[in-house]
């Protein structure tokens, strides 16, 4: 197995960034442990395996699984409860939930089993520090536990945050969560299948979803039209991205069979795309930067503003 390791440069490699922001990441890039090895021919067979039998059972997501993430984050309560109110015991069980990762075009066995975690970190001190600089009201759809909210509450306390979220059990934690460590930071639900059409977003506002659009499917366009109307300064999407794989390569195909299987975000990357012909809103970035779990790669980015 060949030895490798994630440098500052890879990073703004990934992220398509100028050196002129390797400052905003290397501090914490220098805290992980960024090795891996390429997978040896048996290990690879193996893991492509591992995907075809997942592809077996695999469920599909949607609407109808709303009652499961209810459950998934009344046990992220109970986690950070056990934990004693540990920030850290919000990250996300789905996060490092693979031995071997998709990483820049193949697979990878990661040193460090908290390896996408720690990436993760580096790909939002990225976001946060470039794009959410100025913001003065940011707002997280589909926010779940809060755990980006925290990490950007804690790098900068003098925003006001809002995470919103269809799962009850999850605007109840985050809202303990802001009171128990001070922060400025309140929860609300929110459906992205039916948006409250009463619901305004504060001037200039920063709108986010990391991981959370995934769960529609081609459902999106409500949502999407109703960030339009309200004008958010900038929107943050990190998601799996389908028309970003090569169908023609068996490394994405498998990728995108499982996207597929999961009935994941269809469509958007494309909308986003037509709208911008349009002249409705100006895409800033569409990238793909190449690093997922074992199955997929959930870290793709749009970053767009209404026009």
């Amino acid at each position: 197995m060949s030895a490798n390791a994630l440098a500052v440069g890879d990073f703004l490699h990934a992220f398509g960034a100028s050196a002129a922001d390797a400052a905003l990441i290397a501090e914490e890039v220098v805290k992980h442990n960024f090795s891996y090895g390429r997978l040896e021919q048996e290990a690879r067979d193996a893991a492509i395996l591992s995907v075809l039998r997942k592809l077996e059972d695999a469920a599909a997501a949607g609407e109808h699984r709303h009652c499961i993430w209810e459950m998934a984050w009344a046990d992220a309560a109970r986690r950070y409860d056990e934990a004693g109110g540990d920030l850290v015991a919000l990250e996300p069980s789905f996060i490092s939930a693979t031995p071997y990762l998709r990483l820049s075009g193949d697979y990878a066995a990661p040193v460090d089993p908290r390896f996408e975690s720690n990436y993760y970190r580096v790909l939002r001190a990225w976001l946060f520090r470039k794009y959410l600089r100025d913001a003065r009201d940011v707002y997280e759809f589909g926010c779940g536990s809060g755990f980006t909210l925290a990490g950007l509450a804690r790098l900068m306390p003098d925003c006001r945050l809002v995470g919103l979220d269809w799962a009850q059990p999850a605007v109840d934690l985050i809202n303990r969560v802001a009171d128990r460590h001070r922060l400025k930071l309140s929860a609300r639900r929110f459906d992205f299948f039916h948006p409250d059409a009463s619901m305004p977003l504060a001037p200039d506002a920063v709108a986010m979803t990391f991981a959370a659009l995934e769960q529609i499917g081609s459902r999106f366009r409500d949502f999407a039209d109703w960030l339009i109307e309200r004008r958010p300064s900038l929107v943050i999407n990190l998601e799996p991205i389908a028309e970003f794989y090569d169908p023609d390569k068996l490394f994405d195909q498998l990728a995108l069979r499982y996207h597929h299987k999961r009935q994941y975000l269809a469509g958007y990357q494309p909308y986003l795309a037509e709208l911008a012909k349009l002249g409705r809103i100006e895409l800033i970035l569409a990238r793909r930067l190449g690093m997922g779990n074992l199955f997929h790669e959930g870290y793709s980015l749009l970053i767009w503003r209404p026009l």
